[in-house]
């Protein structure tokens, strides 16, 4: 079969993207092929050209590639530039593209999943690296007011400093979790509880008003989740923001959303082969 599109990084061979994104040309009735790639930064400028030349439509980009693929790019958007992170690439007539689809993923699950109302919404997020900083970018975006929620407060005080430009819709709260009792929406962009019971907050500030989103998917029920359910709170997991960013980078490529469901159904078969 026809490969049209492929995930490029490094290790790439553990990637759901595949699985998601093959799904989505099934239900779209597309006809092609996603392939994953093993791709390290000093090869990202020929396998790009290359996969260009070869007819793809676009590329998705995981780590390590996110901030070094930016030079092999004809032009990145806004966006992908404020952030400095691409993680899909158009090919077409214009050139290769670059774009950042992470934090937009984010949204649409709290908005599709958890049926949250992002204007106007008081948002906890726990982070301050590279996913946070994307979230942020499109929580913004939404009319959001974030509160940065960080242990080390040089990162958190670097992205916020970094979004003067939009007033005072980005604050930090460094190591203080309390703001997260009157929040309506908490995020965990860390790595915290990944294949671990470790939770990223203390379980006693979580309410039932509380949307929980956990970008970690792996364990899919979190620590911080199943404290957040005990609790009453609407919870979404990671996995659901990884098939919405797909969805955008579907959007991108063929100009139309794809479905959610067959690609987490997809993506979920693909989890529980791997557990065996």
């Amino acid at each position: 079969m026809t490969t049209i599109a492929a995930v490029i990084g490094s290790p790439v061979s553990h990637s759901l993207s595949p699985a998601i994104h093959n799904a989505a040309f099934v239900s779209s009735q597309r006809v092609g092929e996603y392939v994953a790639i093993e791709c390290m930064p000093t090869e990202v400028e020929q396998v790009v050209s290359q996969l260009k030349k070869d007819g793809l439509v676009g590329v998705s980009v995981t780590m390590p590639l996110k901030e070094a693929v930016i030079d092999c790019l004809d032009f990145v958007t806004p966006d992908a530039d404020f952030l400095n992170a691409v993680n899909c690439i158009t090919f077409g007539s214009d050139g290769s593209i670059g774009h950042n689809t992470d934090g937009d993923g984010c949204c649409d699950a709290l908005t599709e999943v958890g049926g949250v109302r992002l204007r106007g919404a008081t948002v906890v997020l726990l982070g301050a690296g590279g996913t946070a900083r994307s979230i942020a970018l499109a929580l913004v975006r939404r009319g959001a007011h974030v509160i940065v929620v960080n242990r080390t407060h040089t990162h958190a005080a670097a992205l916020v400093g970094s979004f003067a430009a939009f007033g005072d819709e980005v604050s930090i709260a460094v190591g203080d979790q309390s703001s997260i009792t009157s929040a309506s929406v908490l995020i965990n962009a860390t790595s915290v509880g990944m294949n671990s019971s470790e939770t990223p907050v203390d379980p006693l500030l979580l309410h039932g008003g509380l949307t929980v989103l956990d970008a970690v998917y792996s364990p899919m029920e979190t620590s911080l989740l199943s404290a957040a359910r005990a609790v009453g709170a609407t919870v979404v997991d990671g996995l659901w923001m990884l098939i919405h960013q797909a969805r955008h980078q579907q959007k991108l490529w063929f100009g139309e959303f794809s479905d959610a469901q067959a690609m987490r159904l997809a993506a979920e078969r693909e989890l529980s082969a791997r557990r065996k």
